[in-house]
């Protein structure tokens, strides 16, 4: 017992490979890349300069500092050779501009490999540190890590069961399954630490193949992310393992082990007071694997939903440091399931997902749970970019169904106003000649009308199928549409004229005008989100182009289709005023069933 010298954070440096454009996000240098020798060493050239102020190998001494029982921070190197290291780090000042300090330099001459500790000043101001290596001779780096020391009293044992939801997404989990197996499942320090329950709600993969002391594959009925995600916590729940965390995550991700490593070295050394928190890892894009898209969401005033933080380029150093800036809690932010760490004591049989199939469960959860959230960087995924695979029948038919159920059910966000984002939608669905798109909308309404009931019977599976089989169709483009876009001006955005708007918008872009006065050039818009007036106007149709997938859709502007759908808008809104207070109270009084374990029994067979 006593005090102890505990490892944070591994340096990442050799067998990394960079042709995803990706090496700034782990060390930069004055001249070519690191070179791994055959003894794993790496190999630092004579008079190059080498920095490791990156996303993977900066030190967030802020949080570690604030979060955790660890003192006393320190870099540790394996090294030889002949070289300067600088010490450093960045914070924001009282001008919200980036300071930067300096923490000491050090020269070293040393013959044989050496292990070297050099301390971080507990006095400094730094939000992020880390340290650099000028090589005066060859020099080679055998490994690093930041350490502190803690009391061994005050460290905890996590025990983390990672739960996967996966619809026949093989290649990714057999991927992720072999690296898990030659990583954090054989190390010593971490292989009495994690279980991974696969939920298979494809019935796709083989159970004897995955399955091991580690690894468990778990055959479900379809019954989307949501029901995926409550069996697997039920099953964490039952586990001999005894759970600490319950750690969910998408199928369709790459990962690192350093960040589970990170957050299990996390969760050992929390505070007290921050043991119910849920740790969010961000999610970075896949095939832009320096952007990161989101750690922590907000479901906005308007219904919007979206990433607290910009969208940061986290090859650039400033991105570090931004990226590492605490968030102000606020009840209308969640943490998505692609990586969310969740205490166990959060993770209770009366405390399950709403059985929303798809979109917004996680949304809905943290909502409910008033969930604060720790973040940091190299806590991680890889994961494919939503903007490259838009759907009518998610985004708008089944995240709005949802949403209307969630702001019902939760009081905290009853200053979101999901009707006015379905209306301000529809129409400019109904604008750009898109019927598929705004009948959807109204579903959405209609079906949340319809009260619990609905839910608790409903075949997610079949409804979804349903959905799709109403949504727009794309099609590979044509050459003769092809030549025809500018690809270069697709995205870009154009007011109308002031006498233009005014016709635009009293003719419902052309619906309420004879049809010689509509222009014979169609209009090129981009498929998906967004709304583009000056490409659209007075059309009589429209292509709607998604240049990832090389596909397309034709938008037909039709006044029969616009009167029914408007007639139907009507309706439904009329509906919802009328009926809005007693579906309400229905919502309300049934919530505490379907976030049950007897619910999801019986739910899941």
């Amino acid at each position: 017992m006593g005090r102890e010298k505990i490892v944070l954070q591994e340096i990442l440096v050799g067998n990394i490979l960079y042709e995803d454009h990706t090496r700034d996000m782990y060390y930069r240098c004055s001249n070519g890349d690191i070179v791994t020798g055959p003894d794993h060493s790496s190999f630092l050239q004579k008079n190059n300069f080498y920095e490791f102020f990156t996303y993977f190998n900066a030190f967030s001494l802020e949080k570690w500092s604030t979060y955790t029982v660890a003192e006393d921070f320190s870099l540790e190197l394996d090294i030889r050779g002949k070289f300067t290291i600088d010490l450093f780090g960045h914070y924001m000042n009282g001008k919200n501009e980036i300071s930067k300090e300096w923490l000491g330099r050090y020269l070293f001459d040393l013959k044989e490999r050496q292990k070297i500790t050099l301390p971080y000043p507990p006095t400094c101001n730094c939000t992020v540190v880390s340290f650099q290596i000028s090589a005066l001779k060859n020099s080679y780096l055998y490994g690093g890590c930041y350490v502190a020391s803690a009391d061994t009293e005050k460290m905890k044992d996590p025990r983390i069961v990672m739960v996967t939801t996966t619809f026949r997404k093989e290649a990714y989990v057999l991927k992720n399954a072999e690296m898990l197996n030659q990583t954090i499942f054989r190390e010593e320090e971490f292989t009495d630490h994690f279980q991974w329950k696969i939920i298979d709600n494809g019935a796709t993969l083989r159970p004897e193949g995955l399955n091991n002391e580690h690894i468990k594959v778990i055959r479900n009925k379809n019954v989307g992310g949501a029901g995926g995600f409550a069996r697997g916590m039920i099953e964490a729940l039952n586990s001999e393992f005894r759970p600490t965390h319950v750690l969910l995550m998408d199928d369709d991700v790459a990962f690192s082990p350093e960040s589970f490593k990170r957050l299990c070295r996390l969760l050992a050394l929390l505070k007290p007071e921050y043991e119910d928190h849920f740790v969010s890892g961000a999610m970075l894009e896949i095939h832009q694997r320096n952007i990161q898209h989101e750690d922590v969401g907000f479901f906005g005033p308007l219904g919007q939903h979206g990433p607290v933080k910009p969208r940061f380029d986290l090859n650039l150093w400033d991105s570090v440091l931004r990226n590492e800036q605490m968030i102000v809690p606020d009840v209308h932010q969640y943490a998505g399931w692609w990586y969310c760490c969740i205490p166990a004591k959060i993770v209770r049989g009366n405390n399950l997902p709403m059985p929303f199939f798809v979109r917004g469960d996680d949304v809905e959860y943290s909502i409910r749970n008033h969930a604060r959230f720790i973040t940091m960087n190299g806590i991680c995924i890889w994961h494919e970019g939503f903007g490259n695979k838009f759907s009518a029948s998610l985004e708008f038919y089944q995240v709005h169904r949802n949403d209307l159920i969630l702001q019902t059910m939760r009081g905290e966000v009853q200053d979101v106003d999901v009707m006015r984002r379905i209306t301000y939608l529809f129409w400019e669905e109904i604008y750009k000649f898109n019927y598929r798109g705004a009948s959807l909308l109204l579903d959405a309404v209609e079906d949340y009308l319809k009260g619990p009931e609905f839910l608790k019977e409903l075949n997610g599976e079949e409804c979804m199928r349903e959905k799709r089989a109403r949504d727009n169709q794309l099609l590979p483009i044509p050459e003769k549409i092809r030549a025809q876009i500018d690809y270069g001006r697709l995205y870009q955005r154009e007011e109308l004229g002031r006498f233009q708007k005014f016709l635009y918008d009293y003719s419902c872009n052309g619906h309420r005008l004879p049809g010689f006065l509509a222009k014979k050039k169609p209009g090129i818009i981009p498929y998906g989100w967004g709304y583009y007036q000056e490409k659209q106007y007075l059309t009589k149709v429209n292509y709607a182009v998604d240049p990832a997938n090389n596909l397309y859709v034709e938008y037909k502007k039709s006044k029969k289709e616009y009167k029914a759908l408007k007639r139907r808008f009507q309706d439904v809104t009329e509906r919802y005023q009328r009926e809005n207070v007693s579906v309400t109270e229905a919502w309300r009084e049934a919530e505490g069933q379907m976030e049950s374990v007897e619910f999801w029994e019986g739910y899941l067979e």
